[in-house]
Parts: structure tokens; C-alpha cells; sequence
């Protein structure tokens, strides 16, 4: 009888083995680099780097293991370990293949290559992650099988290795939450949904009204209709570090009293969050502690910009907020009495990223880039870096956007400078 193999062992087992191939894969293209690169073989060089920008990326998310539970599908215990197959199978094809290129002179045939890492990609995305259904199927299972050893063995008690109950997840009025016209809860292990994307639904804390005067609610509304028009209008086209993301995917939440807006990957992981919420604190350690409870769920190579309001911030918990400095959250408080808006602006992009928070107008990227583009004289990629906020990487990624829109053209001759086509 086959031996069951343990879905949280396996799991760390498939994804070291996965993580071993990527890097042997990320070498190989290292190679092939300088293969074309000294053959001078531009385009495969170019689009042989995307293929390493992919691996990178890929290593990057499977070795964080916080995005367990932001990624994959759920499914049965069969689903796991037939997905775990087949991700190890095309882990394996596509380190094979990549190796036997470093050690021939053949053609390098790029779309087999950046087929290879498309299909990677489908499999991890298919992949079934480990929840508590998983966990419970795979404990019954093991009982399944004790016995039926048992029956075989006529009776005689088996060893059977003690396991601790998985406990059923607690209902929503029995989770940890933070008591307030907003909830935030903390999902149990499985779920699919990032923490910092979760409102309630259906739950005696949300249908709780709070007194507030008619003056203030009419503020709030009034406040959230204009961020909602202005996340269903617009996106965002700069990321926290500089990249350009207005190519992203962008999805959004709204309630009366909360919205949020997020930029997803190809995985639809969130890298760039932005969250507004009716916060009334009165005392500064509430506050800290709620902004530190928050920081605490923003995964490692992600970001988060989270806005909160009040009528009437008090004077410590301003000043706090503008000293406020964390790696992966931008902190800032919105005043509805004085419509003021207070952030640490020593924080680079900060300043960029606050239209998502207040009622200002979102200008876009080509708005801010027009007076370059009908230069006579053209612009190049560090003039877009000085007007947008973007890095050169993103400078560049943009120009390449305005390229293929026929919004500029290149004017050539080796200079790497553009100029805005003729109406």
C-alpha cells in the first residue's frame, strides 16, 4: 500500500527542488547572455534578459513564503500532489532544456524558452495550497489507511504516529479583530485574500452604526465618492520604488466608509496596495499599534500606502505621523475638517503617492510629460525621470509604452532621444 506522504513535508520538499532548478535555470541564461552578447545578437540579448527578469521574479516569490496564502487554488488532497507533479515535471523540463543550451552551438530557439517559462508559470499558478481542508483530508486518509493495515494484519494494533487535531477555523464573531466602524481581521492560513485586502461582510461588528453628526457623515461619503471616481477613472503608474505599473492590472474595493486599490501581478499578487479607511483615534498609542498591526501584513517585496481619517486629528498623533518611516507601508492622515493631509515627506515618492488619498486630480503620466514631448529638441529618459518620479528602468519601460502608442518617435542617430509625434 502506498505510504501517504505529508502535505506540509511535501510542500517544503517541492519547493526547495523547484528553487534548486530556477537557479540552475537562472545561471544558464546568465550564459546564453553573454552568447548572444558577444555574437552581438541584440534582439535574442533583449529578450533573453526578460527571460532572466522572469526567473529572478519567480525565485523571488517562491522562496517568500508569506504569498502561500495570495496564491495557488484550492482543491482536494489528490489535486495537491497531482499539481505538485506536474510543477516538478516542468521545473525539471525546463532546467534540462536550458542546460543542454550552454554546452551546444545550435540556434538558440527563443520561443521554445519563453514557452517553457509560460507554461512554469500556469503550473505554479495551478498549483493547490496547503489549508486546513488539505491538512483534515490528509489526517482522515492516514486513519483510513491505519485500519485497513489492521484488517490485514489481522486485527493487531498498528503503530500509528500521534497527530494534533487541526482545529475547525473560528467563526467571524469569535476571530481576533480590532473593534471599530471598520474591521480588520486575520485570516486563517488558507485563505486566498491578502489581510490588508479584507473587510467584513455580513457581521454583527460591520452592521454596527456609530454616531456620527450628520455634518461629518456627509464629509465621508462626500470624500469616498471622489477617491471612487478616481480609482474607476484612473491607476497608478508608479510603483513605491519608481517602476512603471500603469500596465499593471488594477482592482479596487469600495465601501461607505472604506476603499482600497490595488496594482497585481501575473500572479495577481498585490505589489502595490493603497487603503483608506474612517479611523477616529483619539489617543496616539491606538494609533501606533494599529499602524504597526498593519506594516506586519505587507509581504516582503510589496508595499502598502494606507490613509486614515478623522475630523480632527489631535496634535501628537499628527506629528508622530509625519515621522512615521517603515521599509514596505507609507503612513498618512486625512483631516476632513480642514481637508489637510499629513505624511512623512522626507519618505522619496510620498508626495507622488498621496493623490490616491486625498481629492486632488490625478495627472497622468503623459499629462506631466507634455511639454517634453513638443520639444523641439527632444527628451531623453532621464528628463522623464525628472518630471515623473519614475527610475530609469521605469523611464525607459514608459518611453517603450509611448513608442508602440505612436505618442513619440525616436529620433535616431545613436542619441536615445524621443519627440512627441505631430497632431
Amino acid at each position: 500500500m502506498e505510504t501517504l506522504k505529508d502535505p506540509k513535508e511535501l510542500e517544503a520538499v517541492n519547493r526547495q527542488t523547484v528553487i534548486d532548478n530556477l537557479n540552475e535555470v537562472y545561471n544558464a541564461v546568465e550564459k546564453l547572455i553573454q552568447r548572444a552578447y558577444a555574437k552581438k545578437e541584440s534582439e535574442l540579448n533583449s529578450r533573453l534578459r526578460n527571460i532572466r527578469t522572469d526567473v529572478s521574479q519567480l525565485l523571488s516569490d517562491i522562496r517568500n513564503k508569506s504569498i502561500d496564502g495570495f496564491s495557488g487554488k484550492k482543491g482536494t488532497l489528490d489535486d495537491f500532489y497531482r499539481t505538485g507533479e506536474e510543477l516538478l515535471k516542468d521545473s525539471y523540463k525546463m532546467r534540462d532544456t536550458f542546460s543542454s543550451l550552454t554546452g551546444s552551438m545550435e540556434k538558440i530557439d527563443i520561443f521554445l524558452l519563453e514557452d517553457l517559462i509560460d507554461n512554469f508559470k500556469k503550473e505554479y499558478n495551478n498549483r493547490i495550497i496547503v489549508d486546513q481542508n488539505i491538512l483534515k483530508e490528509f489526517r482522515l486518509k492516514q486513519m483510513e489507511a491505519a485500519s485497513a493495515q489492521r484488517v490485514m494484519a489481522g486485527g493487531n494494533d498498528l503503530a500509528v504516529k500521534k497527530q494534533t487535531p487541526i482545529p475547525d477555523p473560528k467563526p467571524w464573531n469569535e476571530r481576533d479583530k480590532i473593534t471599530s466602524s471598520f474591521v480588520i481581521s486575520k485570516e486563517s492560513p488558507g485563505s486566498s485574500t491578502p489581510a490588508f485586502w479584507t473587510m467584513p461582510k455580513n457581521s454583527k461588528e460591520a452592521d454596527v452604526k456609530e454616531d456620527i453628526e450628520t455634518n461629518v457623515l456627509s464629509k465621508i461619503y462626500n470624500y469616498m465618492n471622489v477617491l471612487e471616481n478616481k480609482y474607476s477613472t484612473y491607476q497608478p503608474e508608479v510603483s513605491f520604488a519608481g517602476e512603471y505599473i500603469g500596465n499593471r492590472k488594477w482592482k479596487k474595493k469600495v465601501s461607505d466608509k472604506f476603499i482600497s486599490g490595488s496594482v497585481v501581478d501575473s500572479f495577481l499578487k498585490p505589489i502595490l496596495t493603497f487603503e483608506t479607511c474612517w479611523r477616529p483615534f483619539d489617543e496616539l498609542r491606538t494609533v501606533m499599534q494599529f499602524v504597526q498591526n498593519e506594516a506586519s501584513t505587507v509581504p516582503e517585496g510589496k508595499y502598502k500606502s494606507i490613509c486614515l481619517l478623522n475630523f480632527n486629528w489631535d496634535e501628537d498623533i499628527v506629528e508622530w505621523a509625519e515621522n512615521y518611516v517603515h521599509p514596505r507601508l507609507i503612513l498618512y492622515l486625512y483631516d476632513l475638517k480642514s481637508d489637510s493631509i499629513w505624511f512623512n515627506e522626507k519618505i522619496e515618492l510620498a508626495g507622488k503617492l498621496k493623490v490616491w488619498h486625498n481629492t486632488d486630480t490625478y495627472v497622468t503620466l503623459q499629462s506631466e510629460l507634455e511639454a517634453l514631448t513638443e520639444q523641439d529638441e527632444g527628451f531623453n529618459a532621464a528628463d522623464v525621470m525628472k518630471v515623473t518620479g519614475l527610475n530609469i528602468e521605469g523611464a525607459n519601460n514608459y518611453i517603450s509604452e509611448m513608442l508602440k502608442s505612436k505618442t513619440i518617435i525616436d529620433l535616431g542617430f545613436g542619441t536615445s532621444r524621443y519627440k512627441g509625434m505631430k497632431k
